[in-house]
């Protein structure tokens, strides 16, 4: 390896390196879901300790829920580890500083509401907002990463040409997605899936029941769940042909079928733990997908006088 290319070659590695914690963050967000369901963050209620104890006696409950905070953690320090190696280096910072910067103070949040959590006894806005803030932060991992091979390769891959349908399509999916994983918090956090077990009715013939309550809301989820189907069937149809964006949009139309499908099971075999924690697993790739896609689609927008990344630049930045 040459002085001249290590820039690169520095970039490819810290972009491997958001990829790896993008993993970790994700089996977290799932690991939580998991917690959740098992109801196993009542089993240590004192933040951080539980019971007055820094390690108590471990049940099954409470290992469990210390296993998602050792996690938690890990995912924290690794992050800091490299956002202090990004904002360090002049070249990687212009390329990325803004994601980790916003995905240090999601971080910070994300602590936060997962303190709240637990002293609130798995409250429904605590729970929902935990969920939100650690698919946002999931999002700037997988930005930091993008940005970061797209220097190693001196280029920015652009779709054939993106019409402005399609990134109002893509715009769209994303905010029912972004309502989907907020129902879906408040659904899961009060069990508002157990008032409406008739699926896709409720209460044998009836589709509509009410929208009030526990059963509104959970109404108000499968509408929203068929809503963002329909959207993502939308927008791969207009984006056949779109070199970037084509196969993308193909696999969240199939994942979100999936979901839809793996969200009726959860509801028949009422909530168990495996099958909930598929559904958010699911629902996390999802949010990484169409939010890979949005990036994808709107960064083809800009105007030609915006350069893609030279070794020049990357050499003269190192």
């Amino acid at each position: 390896m040459t002085e001249k290319a290590r820039p690169a070659d520095r970039a490819e590695r810290v972009s491997r390196a958001f990829l790896a914690l993008l993993a970790l963050c994700y089996a977290l967000i799932v690991l939580g879901a998991s917690v959740r369901a098992h109801g196993a963050g009542l089993a240590c209620p004192d933040w951080p300790l539980c019971f007055g104890e820094f390690i108590p006696p471990l049940d099954f409950h409470v290992a469990f829920e210390y296993g998602h905070r050792v996690l938690a953690g890990s995912v924290s320090l690794l992050f800091l580890g490299l956002a202090i190696v990004v904002h360090r280096d002049a070249a990687l910072r212009v390329v990325c500083g803004r994601s980790v910067r916003l995905g240090a103070l999601l971080l910070v949040v994300q602590i936060v509401l997962g303190g709240l959590t637990v002293l609130h006894l798995l409250a429904s806005w605590t729970v929902t907002a935990h969920l939100v803030t650690g698919n946002a932060f999931a999002l700037t991992l997988l930005a930091s990463a993008v940005s970061l091979r797209e220097r190693a390769q001196s280029r920015r891959p652009r779709p054939a040409e993106v019409p402005p349908r399609l990134r109002w399509l893509l715009a769209g999916s994303a905010s029912l997605l972004a309502l989907q994983i907020v129902v879906g918090g408040l659904v899961s956090s009060r069990y508002a899936g157990l008032a409406c077990p008739d699926w896709p009715t409720c209460d044998g013939p009836v589709w509509v029941p009410t929208l009030e309550g526990a059963v509104g809301l959970q109404v108000l989820h499968r509408i929203v769940a068929y809503a963002l189907a329909t959207a993502l069937v939308a927008t791969a149809l207009a984006a056949r042909g779109i070199d970037g964006l084509e196969r993308p949009v193909r696999a969240a139309v199939a994942i979100v079928v999936l979901q839809i499908v793996v969200g009726a099971t959860n509801v028949w075999l009422r909530l168990p733990v495996e099958v909930t924690a598929l559904h958010t697993a699911l629902a996390a790739g999802l949010v990484l997908l169409v939010g890979f896609c949005v990036r994808a689609a709107f960064r083809a927008s800009l105007p030609d006088a915006v350069p893609a990344p030279s070794r020049e630049a990357l050499r003269a930045g190192g």
